[in-house]
């Protein structure tokens, strides 16, 4: 987490560490609770400081600009934690780069062609009404806003077709853009740049000067808006001079209290008490056996010689359950998409309303309609948002014992397997009465108990008989069925919120969902710098951090600042963005979503910079910060975008996400951003808004270039790619930590690939094989419990070439029919992949001849004697794992090629597991196994492990 507490001190040049620095530093690591400090339990002190400290050399490494920078770098500094973890102070750190280091400087904006028209924005001083001579829009005489400049370069070309244009915006004041700058194609070869280095900053608020506050109880103040043109309301509030510093975000009043900037989960939420109303379809309840919603499906089917396991055919569901999209079109509302796996629980639905009287102190609420409940998905995949509709009253009373009712199976379809968990339905055992299954709920120690479901001991399937279940989050909807009893405890018939829009913010529903929190109430304002709109009497509400509220304060109000449009017959050509600061866009999380392809997000095309039908744009130098929308989007056709060396901060969602456009399966249109490059950019704190974002996504995207970026602090994965279409991506000499600090569970980069699109990328021929992405020579670690692998390759995602990286705490991953994911020469220490491994391979069997999954030529360091090398728990297709025979060593051998591996383990001892045989190496070997791997039995030093990992990022 940033702190400017700790950055000021170090920025004004620090030369060692303060007790006080030491004190506050533990205190926001015990904090973090769960989470702790992002060294995970039990690993060696050493070797955790010793990779902290080569990340921040790194980091200058791969961004050498960067040791010119003292805020930057003290930001690096302080989300490394060398001081608490490391007793390490910056001027040390600084000294370990030497002169080299310390003599780079920021690098040279890219030339502006010098033969075009140039003209000059001034927002203090410029003046939009004088006549169009040759000096209008020069320096001495500036247009006061953008768009005045950009139709002066329209007139002047209009004449004069061919030539470039340049845009320069003067620093001394804040651009506000009164509406959206529009660019077409007759915009092309037009440059937008600060003026000289000067800050020059584009908002997308609205400003109100010297605001009439009127001060109230409990020092609230209250300011008459009535007579200002705001369209959007209040969504968000700021104020302070973005030119000299980053503005202040206001809170919308909220329970609990929480600054979502600096403030990590589960702080600001409530974890306990939760109780969801059912789905709801066209205001009837949804039934668990059916889709909530019947879709229409379209399914494609894909030739048997493209082998994609359980994700064989591309497929979608339209309508249905898929009306909450826009357009009403998503996998996880299809019939027969993930049938196999978990139905109903990934397919699309969420709750209707929440029970709310016990864990909201300040109700009733005079009037809740209007307000936002922000939830996470169970299993911390995403947050969704809702609007509340209604409010109704606790109507009964029904004490404080508990109903139990035969004949009613509470979890009916909720449980894919017998005997185990799923995000919202936990086990807890098998047991021969009711009364025992009880006793287990009220000692549970997988989470709050307050229902159970027994199937009895002559239940009709045998795999259910005596088994004992509760569901996690307070669903209460049980289906009738014999030799079940369900019951549920005390809940006083509690008042409920009903939901209204929302709901869209992801991709796989759920009956229920998780922590939660309610902002938007007149009554929660009780918290310095939180704000209330009134939207009726229109007056702002505002409790100042101090004495005074801001006597200027900005209103959030455009959400895409410049939107850069043509088409892929006639697209916008080298519109070139330098220099600018874009701050303010407002919240979107509600405006209309789709489900972009197979993957778990839902997203809206939106951001302060919009891109589509575009090529040769470039965004270069500049910072983006406290927009609380996305920063940048690529939409549809995209070639040959340039996102270079900028800063991306404070953000309430994506910093870039990159979304093309096929015909259903069919993306051989070309309609789809390709050749992308981002380099060199400096990315941290994003996601106050939305938990699932990234500092670089993409869905129907591909040959993208992701390099040399440093991107920390953030709540879920760094780089996610959402489908495998197309492929031919590069991801090399990235440094990726602290990632996942919200959810958990993930990894730094995240992959699905659940829908096989017919592209020609891989080798001009129409398949739905796409070209390998590679991943090579980066630097991320897994820490902050992101333990799905180095690179979560998850469901489905296949074609990558994974070769020369190193990956603290994270091993390699496959799963669910994952194939063709090839790891070599990478340094895998002290791996974890949903427990410690170097390889884990699961809920899938081994692929067919021609989709092996590799491992060769890795490095994997294990901590502990037993720790396992390979685990594969599902096994093989016709024959039993491991048990010495030649088929059975055939099909291993061709759905996975393990081979010349240094194996580094206390004792030697390391196991492997496939199908619920186990052995040890030297069994593995005995039957014939990768004979060439090798197993040490003597732990490397840090300082060896850092040595090697140097010689690997930077031969």
């Amino acid at each position: 987490v940033m702190f400017p507490l700790v950055v000021a001190a170090v920025a004004a040049g620090a030369s060692h560490a303060s007790e006080e620095h030491y004190k506050y530093q533990e205190y926001l690591s015990s904090k973090m609770g769960a989470l702790g400090s992002g060294r995970p339990e039990g690993v060696d002190p050493e070797f955790d400081c010793a990779w902290r400290e080569y990340a921040y050399q790194y980091a200058v490494e791969i961004q050498p600009w960067l040791a010119s920078d003292p805020t930057k770098m003290s930001q690096l500094f302080d989300a490394l934690q060398l001081s608490v973890l490391c007793k390490k102070t910056q001027a040390e750190m600084q000294r370990s780069f030497g002169p080299t280091f310390r003599a780079q400087t920021a690098p040279p904006a890219p030339p502006v062609a010098d033969d075009g028209v140039d003209f000059f924005v001034d927002a203090a001083n410029g003046n939009d009404d004088q006549p169009m001579m040759p000096t209008s829009g020069s320096l001495s005489k500036p247009f006061k806003t953008v768009a005045a400049a950009i139709l002066a370069t329209r007139a002047v070309r209009s004449t004069a077709p061919g030539i470039s244009a340049s845009v320069f915006l003067r620093g001394n004041a804040v651009h506000y853009l009164a509406e959206t700058i529009h660019l077409g194609p007759d915009d092309s070869m037009l440059t937008l740049s600060a003026y000289n280095n000067e800050t020059a900053v584009v908002s997308g608020g609205v400003l109100i000067p010297n605001v009439a506050w009127t001060k109230a109880p409990n020092a609230i103040y209250h300011a008459d808006l009535s007579r200002v043109d705001l369209p959007a309301g209040v969504p968000a509030l700021q104020f302070g001079d973005p030119t000299t510093q980053d503005s202040t975000r206001a809170i919308l009043a909220r329970f609990p209290n929480s600054n979502p900037e600096i403030d990590l989960f589960p702080k600001g939420y409530i974890t306990d008490k939760l109780q969801w109303r059912p789905p709801l379809y066209r205001g009837e309840e949804c039934n668990e056996r059916m889709q909530c919603g019947q879709s229409v499906n379209v399914t494609y089917v894909t030739p048997e010689t493209e082998w994609h396991g359980m994700y064989q055919n591309w497929t979608t569901g339209v309508g249905g359950a898929c009306d909450v999209y826009d357009p009403p079109r998503s996998p996880w509302c299809s019939g027969v998409f993930y049938l196999e796996r978990q139905f109903p629980e990934m397919h699309t639905r969420h709750p209707s309303g929440v029970y709310a009287d016990e864990v909201l102190p300040n109700m009733p609420y005079s009037s809740p309609g209007g307000s936002y409940i922000h939830a996470w998905r169970p299993g911390h995949w995403y947050t969704w948002m809702f609007e509340i509709d209604s409010y109704t009253a606790n109507a009964t009373n029904e004490g404080t014992d508990w109903t139990v009712v035969e004949g009613q199976n509470n979890v009916y379809g909720k449980v894919p397997v017998p005997g185990v968990d799923t995000d919202a339905v936990k086990y807890l055992g098998k047991f021969d009465s009711e009364a025992e299954c009880w006793q287990a709920c009220n000692t549970s120690t997988k989470g709050v108990c307050n229902d159970w479901t027994w199937h009895h001991t002559d239940f009709d399937s045998g795999q259910f008989a005596g088994q004992c279940y509760f569901t996690l989050f307070g669903v209460w909807s049980p289906t009738t069925q014999a030799k079940v009893t369900s019951a549920r405890g005390p809940h006083n018939g509690s008042g409920y919120f009903t939901f209204g829009d929302g709901g869209n913010q992801g991709g796989e529903g759920n009956a229920g969902a998780g922590e939660w929190f309610i902002e938007g109430n007149m009554e929660d304002l009780d918290d310095a710098n939180e704000f209330w709109w009134d939207a009726v009497s229109r007056q702002l509400h505002f409790k100042p951090n101090g004495t005074q509220p801001p006597n200027d304060i900005v209103i959030p109000t455009l959400i895409n600042l410049f939107e850069v449009v043509g088409s892929q017959a006639a697209p916008v050509k080298n519109i070139t963005f330098v220099g600018l600061t874009v701050t303010a866009n407002r919240p979107s999380f509600m405006e209309p979503r789709a489900n972009p392809s197979g993957g778990d997000w839902a997203l809206e095309r939106m951001a302060a910079i919009f891109l589509e039908g575009t090529e040769g744009v470039t965004i270069y130098n500049s910072t983006f910060t406290k927009l609380d929308s996305n920063a940048v989007f690529l939409s549809g056709y995209n070639q040959y975008t340039n996102i270079v060396r900028n800063n991306f901060r404070w953000l309430g969602q994506n910093a870039i996400a990159s979304w093309g456009r096929s015909v259903d399966n069919d993306a051989t249109n070309g309609d789809f951003p390709r050749y992308t490059l981002v380099e060199g950019n400096f990315i941290h704190e994003i996601g106050h808004q939305q938990k699932q974002s990234s500092f670089y996504f993409q869905a129907e995207t591909a040959q993208a270039i992701i390099r040399n970026n440093v991107c920390f602090n953030i709540p879920r994965a760094a780089v996610n790619f959402n489908d495998g279409m197309g492929g031919g991506a590069e991801m090399t000499q990235n440094l990726l930590f602290n990632t996942c600090r919200e959810s958990s569970d993930h990894g730094a980069f995240n992959s699905w690939d659940r829908l096989p699109y017919i592209t020609t990328i891989r080798n001009g021929t129409s398949s739905t094989i796409p070209a390998f992405n590679i991943v090579h020579r980066n630097f991320i670690v897994a820490n902050f419990a992101a333990d799905g692998g180095c690179l979560d390759n998850d469901d489905g995602s296949s074609y990558y070439d994974i070769n020369h990286n190193f990956c603290v705490y994270g091993g390699h991953k496959s799963d669910f029919d994952g194939n063709s994911k090839i790891s070599s020469f990478n340094i895998h220490a002290y791996p974890s992949v949903y427990g410690t491994k170097c390889l884990g391979i699961s809920a899938q069997k081994l692929p067919p001849k021609g989709y092996a999954e590799g491992y060769h030529d890795n490095t994997c360091i294990l901590a502990g004697a037993g720790d396992s090398y390979l685990d594969i728990p599902d096994g093989l297709t016709g024959a039993q794992c491991l048990d010495g025979s030649a088929s059975s060593m055939q099909l291993f051998q061709e759905g996975v090629a393990v081979m010349n591996n240094t194996i580094y383990v206390p004792q030697g001892d390391t196991t492997i597991s496939c199908g619920g045989k186990k052995l040890s190496m030297a069994q593995f070997q005995e039957l014939g196994y990768d004979k060439a791997t090798t197993v040490h039995p003597t732990l490397p030093s840090a300082s060896t492990i850092v040595g090697w990992a140097k010689a690997l990022l930077l031969p």
